[in-house]
């Protein structure tokens, strides 16, 4: 069985390897019409287009969580499973997102920014500490139940949490209070996402809900970009709507709307939640697991 590398440098050798070493050929070229396995991450766009060119195209492969790249619909007509790595990564965002918060609440932009000019710090602005916050998680996954989970150690005054698909009483075993997503926006000092970029989530945060949320909250996102409308959120932080705000994904990645890098009020990072070297072989080996337990 061959399969194709979509994304070379974006696969953990540790899963080539696991793949050759169970008898599979690993092909550079997506021109071989004998592809039955494509291995893709992030940014190769899997569409009836793309699909077009694997004939014998039996599975896809995702290191990552996200199917949002993935046409899933055309997938199923034609009978191509799709194998991710849900989970994978929880710990890494997991981490991330905290390390975010705190940031956001110490102006970590603004007194850094007066560092690299020569300046010192401004006593004026003076942080918050996270202990006795309201935390609103929208989206409350693996990655949202292990927030949770870590936040309890900061002494956090509450944690709201959204999410349809999960009870009250699953929340709660995780210190979540389940409410409603406009009394989320109202009442968190930090709004953190977690969910799948689709057609309901897409833009799910613009200038009506940015004006519901706190005049002196903080807003962060570290699931996709396209979650927030992204002008909208530009037009909020030069406002002073929302205190600041952290993203570490964008709706154009890898290229960023260059307003954002004239803001003194935001964290922009990479798409590096997840990049850690345990996060990142996880991503990669489990969905090679799952796909050779599947064909044995």
């Amino acid at each position: 069985m061959k399969v194709f590398l979509a994304e070379l440098k974006e696969i953990h050798p540790k899963a080539i390897k696991l793949l050759k070493t169970n008898g599979l050929e690993i092909v550079y070229d997506n021109k071989n019409k004998d592809i039955e396995v494509v291995f893709i991450r992030t940014y190769t766009r899997v569409d009836k287009f793309f699909l077009n060119n694997f004939p014998n195209l039996k599975y896809i492969l995702k290191a990552g969580v996200g199917l949002d790249n993935i046409d899933l619909e055309e997938c199923k007509k034609r009978d191509i499973k799709v194998i991710n790595a849900p989970g994978s990564n929880a710990n890494s965002v997991a981490e991330f997102v905290i390390a975010l918060m705190i940031m956001v609440l110490r102006n970590f932009p603004l007194q850094v920014n007066l560092l690299l000019s020569g300046k010192w710090r401004n006593l004026r602005e003076k942080g918050f500490e996270i202990k006795d916050k309201v935390i609103g998680l929208i989206g409350c996954g693996a990655i949202g139940k292990l927030i949770a989970k870590k936040l309890k150690s900061f002494e956090v005054k509450k944690i709201l949490g959204y999410d349809p698909y999960l009870d009250e009483k699953i929340l709660k075993s995780y210190g979540i209070k389940k409410t409603n997503f406009l009394s989320l926006l109202k009442n968190s000092d930090i709004v953190s996402l977690h969910l799948p970029l689709t057609a309901e989530t897409k833009n799910l945060i613009g200038k009506k809900e940015l004006r519901m949320i706190k005049k002196n909250s903080y807003l962060i996102n570290t699931s996709r970009g396209g979650i927030i409308n992204e002008s909208d959120l530009i037009w909020a932080l030069k406002n002073n709507i929302i205190n600041g705000a952290a993203l570490d994904v964008f709706e154009g990645e890898p290229k960023i709307k260059k307003e954002f890098l004239s803001l003194k009020n935001v964290i922009l990072t990479p798409h590096i939640a997840a990049l850690t070297e345990e996060a990142d072989e996880a991503m990669s080996v489990e969905p090679v697991k799952k796909f050779l337990d599947m064909i044995k």
